[in-house]
């Protein structure tokens, strides 16, 4: 795996945020996707056995969005766009909504049909 940039969006411009990953979520995200095979896998030693990952080779982009509990609609959709104009491949979106929302309303869902076009 290979970070190749980070963007961080942000509604509220007049704070200076980080793209950094402050939680570990991102960076579980990101292993996942791209993570390398490792051997002797386990959790205290119980469930031994490989964990395969996804593409070792992958070139990630972080897109951070949201901070503490705030995601702004407006900056979801603003890193879908960059991610488009970036001629992003593939996008992965892990962020949990305090509540269900229409597709048709869904920022995410709007985001991912344009990407998708695109």
């Amino acid at each position: 795996m290979k970070i190749i940039g980070a963007c961080t969006f942000s509604l509220q411009s007049y704070n200076k945020f980080s793209a950094r990953d402050t939680s570990g979520h991102g960076t579980h995200v990101a292993s996942i996707i791209s993570g390398r095979e490792v051997i002797d896998a386990s959790y205290y030693g119980i469930a031994k056995g490989i964990a395969r990952g996804g593409a070792p080779s992958t070139r990630i982009t972080a897109y951070k969005v949201c901070y503490h509990i705030n995601c702004f609609d407006i900056d979801v959709l603003s890193a879908f766009d960059h991610a488009i104009a970036n001629g992003v491949n593939i996008i992965s979106v892990s962020i949990a909504r305090p509540r269900l929302v229409e597709i048709t309303f869904d920022p995410i869902a709007i985001g991912a049909f344009h990407a998708m076009e695109k």
